[in-house]
């Protein structure tokens, strides 16, 4: 009997034509792999490129000057402290470290009995103009948190700490001088010359240095005529 080809057939017929289809995807047999130059790759792909990973550091911090008070015989002198700060802290931010509950003494200072007069003042607000003048404004509060008027004693402790802290600040145009203001008005200062509305700086508070010595005051000798006896017994003659 005669076998029937026609499936066969059309089996081979479906191969063919699968065979055909890829090759006409596929490249020519005789084309080669190109090689293709780094710097004409994607930088994804790249291998020559060196890798970076930037890490954040976090803040850095920085060393700051401060000035406490330090008792000198019957007089207060400043003192300096260190402390850290952020080192991309402005001003207002480095002389507020001085006021209220913000300044804590470490347990040397307590033992030497260094003070704080700031820490009866709450800061305002602080900031340099172009003079390289320091504003400060400030106010005393009680417990409260009411104003108070303090002792000029204790006002003039607290600026002469404010003096030398900001003008001993390391910045580009250092601070030439101060001035105060108590609840954004101008307020007398005591300073060694008298009170004062004007701006202060280190000489204005120059008593308050461990070198200053204080003024002797010369007191002139009284001279005393003796008078000349006159002759006849040493009467003087009244015209009576």
């Amino acid at each position: 009997m005669r076998r029937d080809r026609r499936p066969l057939l059309h089996h081979v017929a479906v191969v063919l034509a699968t065979m055909l289809a890829a090759a006409a995807c596929s490249l020519p047999t005789d084309d080669e792999a190109a090689i293709i130059e780094p710097e004409d790759l994607p930088d994804a792909l790249r291998s020559d490129l060196a890798t970076t990973t930037t890490v954040d550091p976090g803040p850095r911090s920085e060393p700051i000057e401060l000035y406490l008070l330090a008792a000198a015989g019957d007089r207060n002198v400043v003192v300096q402290v260190m402390r850290e700060i952020d080192a991309i802290a402005g001003f207002e931010q480095r002389i507020g470290l001085l006021f209220g509950e913000n300044f804590v003494r470490t347990e040397q200072e307590e033992e030497d009995g260094w003070s704080n007069a700031l820490r009866e003042f709450e800061l305002i607000e602080a900031s340099v103009n172009d003079s390289r003048v320091a504003i400060i404004d400030m106010v005393a509060l009680d417990e409260d948190g009411e104003p108070i008027t303090v002792e000029a004693q204790v006002l003039a402790d607290a600026v002469a700490q404010l003096v030398f802290t900001a003008t001993g600040f390391p910045l580009d145009e250092p601070i030439l001088a101060v001035r105060i203001l108590s609840n954004g008005a101008r307020t007398f200062v005591p300073t060694l010359e008298g009170d004062t509305e004007e701006v202060v700086n280190r000489d204005d508070f120059v008593n308050y240095t461990a070198e200053w010595v204080p003024p002797t005051t010369t007191v002139a000798p009284t001279s005393t005529t003796q008078g000349t006896v006159p002759e006849g017994g040493g009467a003087t003659n009244n015209g009576d």
